[in-house]
């Protein structure tokens, strides 16, 4: 069981994750496919995408991806009732079952997280994306330079 206490005090919440190949192929290498249920989160992280270079775009969590994860067998289905029809945000709505604060994001990294050399500043291989983007959030919400 989670501490109360714990979860009171988290501000918000951000995960980072190849969550899934859908995303890959919506938006390939052009961008972080980002999932936020608070728009003043999503405002502060574009700010510092837009600052970085590493660019985000923001995903839908329509509540039709919720109802695409009900199940009868048991609380909620991980893969959406739709097969691989929307498969990122029903990924997200899955996610956002088990959040417990209320500024959450989700930022799939799965078609930025390598480079095929398409991004000038990169090497090839793995990117570390959006990990700049992560700092520059941080610095944005607290006022550093």
């Amino acid at each position: 069981m989670r501490s109360a206490t714990l979860m009171n005090s988290v501000p918000m919440l951000i995960n980072v994750a190849t969550l899934t190949g859908a995303m890959d192929v919506a938006l390939g290498s052009g961008a972080t496919g980002t999932f936020t249920n608070d728009d003043d989160m999503w405002e502060l992280l574009y700010q510092a995408a837009h600052k970085t270079g590493d660019r985000l775009w923001r995903m839908p969590l329509f509540s039709q991806y919720r109802k695409q994860i009900d199940s009868h067998l048991a609380d909620i289905n991980n893969v959406g009732k739709r097969g691989r029809s929307a498969g990122g945000c029903t990924a997200a709505a899955f996610l956002n079952e088990f959040v417990e604060v209320q500024k959450w994001a989700s930022l799939d990294t799965a078609g930025v997280m390598e480079s095929h050399g398409e991004v000038p500043y990169l090497s090839m291989g793995l990117s570390g994306r959006p990990t700049r983007t992560l700092i520059e959030f941080v610095r944005l919400m607290y006022g550093v330079e």
